[in-house]
């Protein structure tokens, strides 16, 4: 078999199996392989690493073998091996140089930020950031996504309290709403901001399906970021806008990647509304708690999550380079003519919240006047409540700066003055 005729068979071979995995996985796993020698009966393949060989093995060996015997039409006989440091690239039977140097600057060559801005929403959504808008079913993400999408095309307050520092256009794809439902919600929340519908900055996405795990979707969400330039992409929910599946890492992370690179081209922020899992344990934390692959909490720089607690719905928020803020009660009402929305409940209100409540206060005091710092097992025999209550409270006093954890357990702040 000539060389043109292995790099033929070759190529058919990655078509084939382009066909059968999704185009994250095939990126991951299939481009990187080399090919040292490939015939009708043979086929030798390079991996860059042991652990990439381990890895591959495990999840697509099979399909490999199954798709060259396909493809070549009689059994091949497949050999693994792992590339030398330095060795030359070998495709198909041609030898190639060695791979060109990543670009690499100087840390003080890179380039100065042109917005210096922190927040699109202050304590809420960091500038720029990509992020998720969790909880669990019913506890009000498309209210919220709704709220924050008309605070960031109208520039007022989000929930009448956060101010908007980058005001600008909004794009979002809403696959769970009727158009009708959406227009209702919308034009709700923008009699309640006080400003003109008509006027609203706010684009919807009309498209009866969306699949970001699709090249010809990708670019043309692309395409539609450039022509309307927004400051916030809102998707919901993520579920409904991909087939991967999301408990495996290397599909998840391709997705990411592609959502992470349109950020970048653009500038615009991105939020996904995202379920938690099904009886996900408060010891979890809320991150963990996210449906599918660690790779979705490990992403966020902005994180929303929404929680039910009695008749209000708990918002607490965290960032990666900013400091955590809430939890804050809200809740569902409907005033006047207009229809239901969200806004921050009360201080009044019958209900309490788990930093109102008595066990929080019990918890900052027990660690007030501890010699040294206290595990979850020593606040709960202190306290005599159940293992969970405690995890919970401490987990909302960690969120709000008012507890650290160190290796050996929990303490108060040196610099704690927040009253108790």
């Amino acid at each position: 078999m000539t060389t043109g005729e292995a790099a033929v068979l070759w190529q058919q071979i990655l078509a084939a199996i382009a066909a059968k995995v999704s185009p994250g996985s095939y990126d991951t796993w299939f481009l990187p392989l080399q090919v040292s020698q490939i015939d009708h009966l043979t086929l030798k393949i390079t991996f860059p690493n042991e652990a990439f060989q381990g890895l591959f093995c495990e999840h697509y060996r099979d399909l490999l073998l199954q798709v060259a015997d396909q493809v070549a039409g009689t059994e091949m006989k497949i050999g693994f091996s792992v590339r030398a440091p330095g060795a030359e690239h070998v495709v198909a039977g041609a030898c190639h140089a060695s791979a060109e140097p990543l670009p690499v600057v100087r840390a003080s060559e890179l380039k100065t930020p042109e917005c210096r801005q922190s927040w699109l929403i202050e304590h809420l959504w960091s500038h720029q950031a990509v992020g998720i808008i969790g909880g669990s079913p019913k506890s009000g993400k498309t209210w919220l996504a709704l709220e924050i999408a008309v605070s960031v095309a109208s520039g007022s307050p989000c929930l009448g309290t956060f101010a908007v520092s980058s005001p600008g256009p909004v794009l979002l794809y809403a696959a769970e709403d009727s158009a009708s439902a959406l227009r209702d919600r919308v034009q709700t929340l923008a009699q309640v901001h006080g400003v003109d519908f008509q006027e609203l900055d706010l684009h919807i996405i009309m498209i009866d399906t969306l699949r970001l795990d699709r090249p010809d979707h990708q670019d043309r969400l692309e395409a539609t970021l450039q022509v309307y330039k927004p400051m916030l992409l809102i998707l919901d929910p993520l579920v409904r806008v991909h087939a991967i599946d999301e408990n495996i890492a290397g599909q998840v992370a391709a997705l990411l990647g592609y959502l992470r690179s349109l950020q970048r081209k653009t500038g615009a922020a991105i939020a996904l509304i995202h379920h938690v899992r099904k009886n996900a344990s408060a010891a979890a934390g809320a991150g963990n708690s996210l449906r599918g692959s660690g790779d979705l909490y490990a992403w966020v720089d902005s994180f929303l999550y929404l929680r039910s607690h009695q008749d209000k719905r708990l918002l607490s928020a965290e960032h990666r380079s900013a400091p955590a803020f809430g939890p804050v009660a809200l809740e569902l009402v409907q005033s006047g003519v207009t229809g239901p929305y969200l806004k921050i409940a009360s201080s009044g209100s019958h209900s309490s919240t788990p930093t109102e409540n008595g066990l929080t206060s019990r918890i900052v005091q027990l660690l007030a006047t501890a010699p040294e710092p206290l595990t979850i097992e020593n606040l709960r025999s202190h306290l005599q409540v159940r293992n969970q209550r405690v995890v919970e409270a401490v987990r909302e006093l960690t969120i709000q700066g008012r507890v650290q954890r160190l290796a050996r357990g929990f303490t108060l702040p040196i610099s704690n003055t927040l009253p108790i």
